[in-house]
């Protein structure tokens, strides 16, 4: 047994002195056998104690091992006697009575490998990226396209429907019929059921409609969709410069937004343009930015961000534009509209804050609380105190004026938490800035755990039906989500140098 205490010190003593006979192998691994046999034996012994009185000879097998395998060869010739390396594997794991891949492998590598591709995700490449967002393509078309034969009841493009009978009645000179009993009359009519739609947006919307009224409602809806879809594409590309515009359209956003015949893809690349442009050609983004007087909830922050990183020409611009589009619906469709409009506020917030379709069907903390089963008291209380530290953060991070991509797209972020009735199909508006965070990370290489982060993002409207159906709301969580993945990736950028910058803006 002095061999086997001795940690192997006799054995390699025996193999020193013979490697030269002719009988080396047989002398080394009969040696090994009477060790593994007598290994064997005390394990067999040591099992019947308790685990305190245990010796330690279990892992001397292991240490042999260690030290045949680092045992030098004395010549050339002698190479060719040296025990085999899987040999020396398979006795080990004889002596400690696991296999070899039980020592190599512990729980905690797993765990550390795991980690590791969490945050690396390295194997999310862009190839395999896009060949999966492809097959989503593809599945979403198809299920859109057999809707009329496998439930020919949906109500497909059924928002769209109040966008394109207000603007119908418009055209007919009757834009103050659009709010009101008269609207939801008429759209019941062009939908065939008596059902609640109505009108809630301002006058100035109407000229961005109107031109789609000119044909029947199937038609436009379908140009529609597909146009605001292009728009929407082009400014994803914008915002890449480079890389495949697939996994944007796959987004399951854009067919939430779709199928509702939502506004949504028509403000998303509103936004893109605006991010594309802002620093480059102020005045264009400015423009941009003032065609939200269609859906002013949107661009919320939009004002607060152009002063506090003091984008004059590009408020000018916005200011101008909104007063432009103010005083065409007023001279085309008369002072009327804007009356029934403001009539017509109460209405639009006791529908949407008082849950009228849902909360499941809106994407803001406050909707998040009322869908848990919170009082409204609640949830104005989680709502003003979300929007309040949204503002601040929005506030500490532009006033370093970390470039105009990456201001819309935190200002696009913050929006998520601080309007009270944004509609969940409003989610496809956060691929602004997971667009700006590729595009970054494409050209300066990915942050930890950001890839896999903006993976599970992209798949989250896929599980707002259910999460809904069980009283949660996903939207605000991934609204917060990406707005600190923006403020994170914004720390990793140089900043503009104030003076000169400004000037130009």
């Amino acid at each position: 047994m002095r061999g086997v205490t001795g940690r192997g010190q006799g054995a390699m003593s025996i193999i020193g002195s013979d490697c030269a006979a002719a009988n080396c192998n047989d002398r080394v691994y009969a040696t090994l056998d009477d060790l593994i046999h007598m290994l064997r034996v005390h394990d067999a012994i040591g099992m019947k104690r308790p685990m305190s009185q245990k010796s330690d000879l279990e892992g001397h097998g292991l240490a042999f091992a260690e030290d045949a395998a680092r045992h030098p060869a004395a010549n050339d010739a002698d190479r060719g006697t040296m025990m085999p390396r899987a040999t020396i594997g398979r006795m080990s794991s004889a002596s400690t009575g696991r296999p070899q891949a039980a020592i190599a492998h512990s729980p905690r590598s797993d765990a550390g490998a795991l980690a590791s591709a969490l945050r690396e995700a390295d194997w999310l490449t862009a190839d395999r990226v896009t060949a999966f967002t492809r097959v989503f393509l593809v599945l979403f078309i198809g299920c859109i396209a057999i809707i009329p034969w496998a439930a020919p009841t949906m109500d497909v493009g059924h928002d769209f429907a109040a966008f394109w009978t207000a603007a119908k009645l418009a055209l007919e000179g009757r834009a103050g019929d659009a709010y009101g009993d008269a609207g939801r009359a008429a759209i019941a009519a062009v939908l065939g059921q008596n059902t609640y739609a109505p009108f809630f947006y301002p006058p100035t919307s109407l000229l961005f409609w109107m031109p789609f009224a000119l044909v029947p409602f199937a038609t436009a809806a379908v140009i529609w969709i597909f146009a605001t879809g292009a728009a929407y594409a082009a400014a994803v590309r914008a915002m890449l410069e480079r890389g495949s515009v697939v996994p944007a359209l796959a987004f399951p956003g854009v067919w939430v937004c779709a199928l509702f015949g939502q506004n949504s893809l028509f403000s998303a690349a509103l936004l893109g343009g605006s991010a594309v442009t802002l620093d480059r050609y102020p005045v264009i983004a400015g423009v941009l930015l003032g065609c939200f007087s269609y859906k002013p909830q949107i661009a919320l922050l939009a004002p607060l961000l152009l002063i506090l990183t003091r984008r004059w020409r590009a408020l000018a611009a916005a200011a101008a534009t909104t007063l432009v589009l103010v005083l065409a619906a007023t001279a085309i469709f008369g002072i009327d509209p804007w009356i029934k409009f403001v009539a017509v506020l109460p209405e639009a917030s006791a529908w949407s804050l008082g849950g009228g379709p849902g909360f499941e069907k809106f994407a803001s903390p406050y909707a998040a609380v009322r869908l848990a089963g919170g009082s409204s008291s609640t949830a104005w209380l989680v709502q003003v105190t979300t929007a309040a530290i949204a503002i601040v953060v929005l506030f500490l991070v532009l006033r370093k004026r970390p470039g105009g991509a990456a201001e819309i797209a935190l200002m696009v972020a913050m929006t998520g938490l601080c309007v009270p009735s944004l509609g969940n199909y409003e989610v496809v508006i956060l691929a602004i800035p997971g667009a700006w965070l590729i595009a970054q990370a494409l050209a300066q290489g990915w942050l930890p755990y950001e890839r896999i982060a903006l993976a599970a993002l992209y798949l989250t409207p896929f599980a707002m039906v259910p999460a809904g159906a069980n009283g949660l709301q996903l939207a605000p969580i991934a609204a917060a989500a990406i707005a600190i993945l923006v403020v994170r990736r914004i720390r990793h950028l140089p900043l503009l140098d104030a003076p000169a910058e400004i000037a130009n803006h």
